[in-house]
């Protein structure tokens, strides 16, 4: 694919204004920081509190206000992914917690290609409310360099600016292809942060 000059100039753009900002950086990296120690230290013994806050991790940004695009907010929200990781999703995966500790675990402590528990997690659907973020996030959180995380509204955004249509069906292979594509078409040419990504691809989804 080729990017166009107005594909470059808005991701130029949005980055100028917000997401290549220290402040914006800032609370993402700690944020995924603190849910790295918890994986560290409970990955697969998570309880009900442990789970709340990790999602709480995954969820938390600094974004600008609606009416100053331009100027970050002084507090951060838990909105970064959107009803992913909060409300009934959170409900439900809190109600299984055992299966959720069990798959967080697997995905966070193997040193294998995580191919095969991917596909495993998807095809028993043991966590209700997890979906293609949860997963996802937990290998983001592993290896950021690699992996991305995967929700249906940043699987169609990155369609639209590739204009490739990607599956947003949950398996493993069309996880795999849609971090293909979004490294070698965005985050490689603008060599983005990988806490920018999921912004700069919400943001040129408009």
């Amino acid at each position: 694919m080729k990017i166009s000059e107005k594909q470059i100039k808005s991701i130029n753009r949005i980055r100028q204004e917000v997401s290549f900002k220290p402040e914006f950086l800032q609370s993402r990296i700690l944020a995924e920081n603190s849910a790295r120690v918890l994986l560290d230290n409970k990955a697969g013994r998570f309880k009900v509190y442990d789970l709340e806050l990790f999602l709480n991790h995954c969820n938390t940004e600094r974004i600008p206000l609606k009416s100053e695009p331009t100027k970050i907010r002084e507090n951060e929200t838990l909105k970064r992914f959107g009803v992913a990781f909060i409300g009934q999703n959170r409900r439900l995966m809190v109600n299984a917690l055992r299966e959720c500790n069990y798959w967080i675990g697997s995905l966070w402590k193997t040193n294998d290609d995580p191919f095969n528990i991917l596909s495993q997690f998807w095809k028993l659907n043991e966590v209700p409310g997890a979906g293609m973020g949860l997963p996802t996030m937990i290998l983001y959180l592993k290896n950021p360099a690699v992996y991305n995380v995967w929700l249906p509204f940043l699987n169609t955004a990155l369609s639209q600016f590739t204009g490739q249509i990607l599956s947003s069906k949950r398996n493993a292979e069309n996880y795999y292809t849609y971090n293909s594509i979004l490294n070698k078409e965005l985050r490689e040419p603008f060599d983005l942060k990988p806490q920018e990504i999921d912004y700069i691809i919400f943001r040129i989804s408009f």
